[in-house]
């Protein structure tokens, strides 16, 4: 009968999507119970009467509940690819992370990962630049990148802003960007904004003899006006932008994506938001999920969020690693991962907030190597010698962690270093 999801033993074919969920039945539902209606919500169970539906399609169609471990709520499911838009984040998610978390049936339930077939992967775009073309528009090789975010992350005039973009880039920032909340206000209106800091970024390549990059947000009220936003930061020099990543929306941001192939854009994303779906741990899309889907669609960096005890998450953050740059990623059953094989795919590069300390400097290497982007936003803004001196401060800190010198001893000889050690960075 159609309702019969449950079919232990199946090998999925390679063409299916499959679906780990954690599950937790509400009480009194049996567990088979709700493994059957999970299945049937998510795909073609809205037809009630088998008659309306072709026995045969209903048979090609429909899903299949393959494995089961009621110890430890997780449960697979493998989906045909027929049942989806493969190239439709927004439909694939509407289908398989959809109505199924509102049913009174379950109690928690949270999507761990999808492993995806090779049509999709292939027909997605996935990074323009990535790794290594972020480190060829930048000209930076050896090093992980040290970013800013403009600080006060809001209220600033157009020029302000533009003065402490250089300001981080003269101390030694490679990126300054722009944060989430600042797009198009009254008292910094875009293109302002876009003209003169991308004036300040040539001021500073010139002085520094480096490469400077902008990261201006794009997002927008319409995806029109996205669009016309992201053309103007092209046609003024610019080779970066930024989107609200979540709040925009998966078909927002594929949109973005087929736009920046042409413009010769890389897209930084900020996952602002990212909290309200993966901070209930165990009724949620999953972290690591939502980095796939990142790189997916075609981020070129993703925002991993503030890191301070690196000791507490090291496990995810390896997990998080893997996803952005590997190839091909192995099922992981203890973390929840499932195998996938990225074909080709362009790793992304991750983009995290650290405080200006040797421990968490060398741990996030040891992770993430040197294909990582520093934010050491707190050290640059309140060093007691200025913008300029924190930022050379934070560029003193990555190299000495290079060189093998702690930064007490590199700081003997680096005053901006040391004074931001006696700042107590």
């Amino acid at each position: 009968m159609l309702k019969e999801y449950i079919d232990i033993g199946y090998i999925p074919d390679e063409n299916d999507f499959i679906c780990e969920y954690h599950l937790e039945p509400a009480s009194g539902v049996v567990f088979e119970e709700i493994c059957n209606h999970m299945a049937k919500e998510s795909s073609i169970g809205n037809w009630t009467d088998i008659s309306i539906l072709s026995p045969k399609i209903a048979e090609r169609l429909k899903p299949h509940v393959f494995y089961i471990d009621k110890k430890k709520h997780t449960v697979k499911v493998s989906y045909s690819q027929d049942l989806f838009e493969f190239c439709s984040v927004t439909q694939i998610l509407s289908a398989v992370a959809g109505n199924i978390f509102d049913s009174k049936m379950i109690n928690k339930l949270k999507l761990n990962d999808i492993a995806f077939p090779a049509d999709p992967v292939s027909e997605l775009w996935g990074p323009k630049y990535g790794v290594v073309g972020v480190r060829e528009l930048l000209g930076v090789y050896d090093r992980p990148l040290l970013c800013a975010t403009v600080t006060p992350k809001v209220g600033l005039d157009s020029a302000t802003h533009a003065k402490v973009a250089y300001n981080c880039f003269i101390g030694g920032c490679d990126l300054a960007k722009d944060d989430e909340n600042l797009t198009d206000q009254k008292f910094n209106r875009f293109e302002k904004r876009a003209e003169l800091t991308f004036k300040a970024r040539d001021d500073a390549e010139e002085s520094t003899g480096e490469r400077k990059m902008y990261i201006c947000n794009v997002t927008a009220p319409t995806c029109e006006e996205m669009i016309r936003r992201a053309n103007f930061i092209s046609n003024i020099g610019g080779h970066y932008i930024m989107i609200n990543a979540l709040h925009t929306g998966w078909s927002t941001i594929q949109t973005l994506r087929d736009v920046t192939e042409e413009l010769g854009l890389a897209i930084h994303a900020n996952r602002t938001g990212y909290d309200a779906f993966t901070r209930m741990n165990e009724h949620c899309i999953s972290t690591y999920l939502m980095t796939k889907l990142a790189r997916l669609v075609g981020f070129d960096q993703l925002y991993i969020g503030d890191i301070d005890k690196i000791h507490d998450v090291k496990k995810e953050l390896i997990t998080l690693r893997d996803c952005f740059i590997m190839d091909k990623v192995k099922e992981k059953e203890k973390m929840h991962i499932l195998s996938q094989n990225w074909d080709g795919v362009k790793p992304m590069l991750p983009a995290a907030s650290c405080r200006l300390d040797p421990t968490v400097i060398n741990e996030m290497m040891s992770i993430f190597g040197k294909d990582i982007i520093m934010q050491f936003d707190s050290t640059i803004y309140s060093h007691p010698m200025g913008t300029i001196a924190g930022a050379k401060a934070c560029r003193q800190a990555i190299d000495a962690m290079l060189a093998g010198t702690s930064l007490e001893e590199y700081g003997m000889t680096h005053a901006e270093l040391q004074a931001a050690l006696n700042n107590g960075a």
